[in-house]
C-alpha cells in the first residue's frame, strides 16, 4: 500500500506541465525533417512501453488493493499524442532533444492509455512560451507537430482508427490540426476514433456540440460515442474575469484568427467523469517513479497510484465562462493528500487537467475504440452486403432470361406435340417420322419443365436472400 508521504512527491510530477520561458531564437524547424518518437510501438526507447500497473490509495472505508491493470495486446486502434509545453530550452522553439521534463509528462499522460491503443507521440519544436498561432514559434511548432502526424499516415497508421491526445500547448496544435486537417476530409473523419484535448479553449456556438471551430466534428454527448471531441479546463469554482482558459473574451488563444465573439460562442467543456459513464467523481493517475527525475536504470513493476473517490466534477457556466468544476467529496476520516492544492493552491487548475481525470479519459477511450471497432464490423457487414445483393441481383437477371427461354420452349413444344401426334395418328407405323417427332418434342417439353421447376427454387431462394440483404443493408 502507498503511504501518504509517497503520494505527495507527485507534486513536482504533475507541476512540470508548467511553461517555461523563452529568451532567444532556435531558427525554424526544416521541413518534413525525420521524426524523432517520444512513443513507438517497438522503439528501444519507447516511453509509453513500461509498466501500467500501480495500487489504490482508496477512500475510507473502501478497500486499496492493485488497480490490475495490462497492456493492450493487439489494440485495434492507435492514439496520436502531443505533450503540453515542457521544454526548458532557452530558445522559442525547442529542438527535438527528449529532456527529462519532456520524459516525465510523456510518461504521466499517455502511457496508460497503452491500455487501449498503440501510442505515437512524436516530438515536435515547441514553442516555449506559447503566445498565439500567429506568430513565427507557434507556427514553427504546429509545422513540426504537422509533420509528425503525416509521417504517422504514411507509414504507421494503415487505415486504422486514431484517438487524438494532447494537453495545453499539445491540444492547440491537435486542434488546429482537426479544424485544417481532419475536419473537411471524409476520409480522415471516418477514421477519427476520437480527440481528447483538455486545456485549450476550443469553442462551440452556446449550448451547442458542434459549430464554431469544427463544422463536422462534434463534442461527445454520452458514453461510447465516437468521432467526436472531449474538451474542458478546470477551475475550483467560477474562472475569474481573466482566467486563462475557459472563457472566450481573454487568457489562452492559440488558434490563427480573431477570437470568436463570446456573446454567440463559448468554450467547450465535456465532464469526463460522466463521459465515461460514471456518477461525476474523477479518477485520478499518478506515475510515481517519473516524479523530479527519470528513474534509475529499470522502472518499478508498479509504479502508478489512483486515488477514486475524492474529487467531484461538473461543468459549470458563469458570466461567459464554461469550465470543469472540480470539488472535493469530503468523506468523513479522509487523511489522503489533496493533490489539486498541492500542486495548485489557487483557482486554476490547469496542471493537473489530465492526471486528476486520466483514469476516466483512459476508460472514455476505450469506450470509444469498442464502439468505433464495432461500427466499422457493421459497416464492413453492410458494404459486404451491398456486394453480394449486386452479384445476387446479377444472377437473378440471367435465371429470369433462362427461365423465359425454358418457357417459351415448353409453349414450343406443345405446339409441336400436337402437331406431331396428328401425324402419328395418319401414319401407318409408330415407327414414323411424325411419331418420332412427337416422343421427341414430349422429351423436350418434360426437360423444359423440370428447368423450369429448378429455376423457380433457384429464383426464389435469389429472393429471399436478397430480401435478408436488404435488411442488413437497411
Amino acid at each position: 500500500m502507498l503511504g501518504v508521504n509517497s503520494l505527495g512527491r507527485v507534486v513536482a510530477l504533475i507541476a512540470v506541465v508548467a511553461g517555461f520561458a523563452a529568451v532567444a531564437f532556435a531558427g525554424p524547424a526544416t521541413a518534413a525533417e525525420p521524426t524523432v518518437w517520444a512513443c513507438l510501438p517497438g522503439q528501444t526507447d519507447d516511453m509509453c512501453a513500461g509498466s501500467v500497473e500501480g495500487n489504490i490509495l482508496p477512500a475510507p472505508g473502501k478497500t486499496g488493493g492493485p488497480l490490475g491493470y495490462k497492456k493492450a495486446e493487439s489494440p485495434p486502434v492507435d492514439c496520436f499524442y502531443l505533450y503540453p509545453t515542457q521544454s526548458p530550452q532557452d530558445t522559442p522553439n525547442s529542438d527535438l532533444a527528449k529532456d527529462p521534463p519532456i520524459r516525465r509528462v510523456v510518461v504521466q499522460q499517455a502511457r496508460q492509455f497503452s491500455r487501449v491503443c498503440n501510442v505515437y507521440a512524436p516530438m515536435y519544436r515547441q514553442s516555449t512560451s506559447p503566445s498565439s498561432n500567429l506568430d513565427e514559434p507557434a507556427n514553427i511548432a504546429y509545422q513540426s507537430a504537422l509533420d509528425a502526424w503525416k509521417d504517422y499516415l504514411a507509414n504507421y497508421n494503415k487505415g486504422r482508427g486514431f484517438v487524438l491526445i494532447g494537453h495545453s500547448q499539445g491540444s492547440s496544435h491537435l486542434g488546429r490540426l482537426i479544424d485544417e486537417e481532419i475536419d473537411p476530409n471524409p476520409e480522415l473523419r471516418a477514421q477519427m476514433v476520437g480527440a481528447i484535448l483538455p486545456g485549450a479553449n476550443i469553442h462551440v456556438p452556446i449550448g451547442q456540440l458542434v459549430g464554431g471551430m469544427y463544422q463536422n466534428v462534434p463534442a461527445c454527448s454520452k458514453p461510447g460515442e465516437f468521432g467526436c471531441l472531449v474538451a474542458y479546463s478546470m477551475y475550483r469554482s467560477y474562472p475569474g474575469a481573466v482566467s486563462g482558459f475557459g472563457q472566450l473574451n481573454a487568457g489562452y488563444w492559440s488558434f490563427p484568427g480573431t477570437r470568436p465573439d463570446p456573446a454567440q460562442f463559448e468554450v467547450v467543456c465535456v465532464d469526463p467523469s460522466r463521459l465515461d459513464g460514471g456518477d461525476g467523481r474523477l479518477r485520478p493517475l499518478a506515475n510515481l517513479d517519473y516524479v523530479s527525475n527519470d528513474p534509475p536504470a529499470s522502472e518499478g513493476a508498479t509504479p502508478w497510484v489512483s486515488m477514486p473517490d475524492y474529487y467531484n466534477a461538473e461543468c459549470m457556466r458563469q458570466a461567459g465562462a464554461h469550465w470543469l468544476n472540480v470539488t472535493k467529496v469530503d468523506a468523513p476520516g479522509d487523511t489522503r493528500p489533496d493533490l489539486a492544492s498541492l500542486v495548485s493552491p489557487g483557482n486554476d487548475l490547469h496542471l493537473v487537467d489530465v492526471n486528476l481525470a486520466e483514469d476516466n479519459l483512459v476508460s472514455i477511450a476505450r469506450a470509444q475504440s469498442d464502439s468505433y471497432i464495432a461500427d466499422l464490423a457493421e459497416r464492413e457487414k453492410i458494404a459486404a452486403a451491398k456486394v453480394r445483393k449486386a452479384a445476387a441481383q446479377k444472377k437473378l437477371t440471367t435465371l429470369k432470361k433462362s427461365l423465359k427461354k425454358r418457357r417459351v420452349e415448353v409453349l414450343k413444344s406443345n405446339r409441336m406435340i400436337k402437331s406431331s401426334a396428328k401425324k402419328c395418328a395418319r401414319a401407318a407405323s409408330p415407327k414414323a417420322a411424325a411419331c418420332k417427332a412427337k416422343k421427341r418434342f414430349t422429351r423436350k417439353k418434360i426437360s423444359a419443365g423440370r428447368q423450369i421447376k429448378k429455376l423457380n427454387r433457384q429464383i426464389s431462394g435469389l429472393n429471399k436472400e436478397i430480401k435478408r440483404l436488404d435488411g442488413i443493408i437497411g
